[in-house]
């Protein structure tokens, strides 16, 4: 099993301009997209491609 590091993919602006324009006032944002905001990614994949060889299929 071999693993591609990659970076996570940062939301399209007009989908975080429209998930707190849909909040606003009323509630908070759904618990993913505050932890996407206030932690970023938290387990790069970087930190875990070691464990995984370099050729083979992808995990």
């Amino acid at each position: 099993m071999s693993m591609q590091p990659m970076a996570w993919p940062a939301p399209a602006p007009e989908v975080s301009a429209a998930i707190r324009a849909i909040y606003r006032g009323k509630r908070q944002v759904p618990l993913p997209v505050r932890v996407r905001d206030e932690l970023g990614e938290v387990f790069a994949d970087e930190a875990f491609a070691g464990a995984f060889g370099k050729e083979g299929r992808p995990g």
